[in-house]
C-alpha cells in the first residue's frame, strides 16, 4: 500500500504519534493511586497495542514482491530480451529489497523496544511486589 512514498515520511509521524500517546498514558496511570504491578501490567498492555499498530503499518509498507509469485515473474527470454528490460527488473526488484530492508531494520528497533521495556517494566514491579 505505502511501496512507492519513501518510509520515514510515513513511519516518522506514526512514531511521534505513538511516543505522545504512550507519554500520556504514562501520566495517567501514575496519576492512578494503584500498584506498582497494576502499572506494569497497564504498561504491558497499551505497549503491545501501540507495537502492534505500528507493525501493521510496517506490514502495509512492505512490497509486493512478483519474483516469488507467479504474476510479473519472467517465464521465458521474450520478456527480458532486451537490456532496457533487464534494467527495469532489476531496478522493481532492487527497490523491493531495500524496502523490505528497512522495514525489517524497523521492525528490529521496535521489537527490541517493545520487549526491553515492557521486561523492565514487569521486572522492577515484580522486584518491589517481592
Amino acid at each position: 500500500m505505502f511501496h512507492n512514498t519513501n518510509l520515514i515520511y510515513i513511519f516518522g509521524p506514526a512514531i511521534g504519534i505513538a511516543t505522545v500517546s504512550l507519554l500520556i498514558h504514562k501520566n495517567r496511570t501514575n496519576k492512578q493511586n494503584i500498584t506498582q504491578l497494576s502499572k506494569a501490567i497497564e504498561h504491558f498492555k497499551i505497549t503491545s497495542i501501540v507495537f502492534g499498530l505500528l507493525l501493521v503499518i510496517l506490514w502495509f509498507s512492505l512490497p509486493s514482491t512478483p519474483s516469488l509469485k507467479t504474476f510479473g515473474y519472467p517465464e521465458d527470454i521474450s520478456a527480458i530480451k532486451g537490456e532496457a528490460k533487464v534494467l527495469r527488473l532489476f531496478q522493481e526488484y532492487n527497490k523491493a529489497i531495500v524496502r523490505t530492508t528497512e522495514v525489517l531494520q524497523w521492525f528490529l528497533f521496535l521489537f527490541i523496544w517493545w520487549f526491553l521495556t515492557t521486561l523492565f517494566g514487569v521486572a522492577k514491579a515484580y522486584k518491589e511486589v517481592r
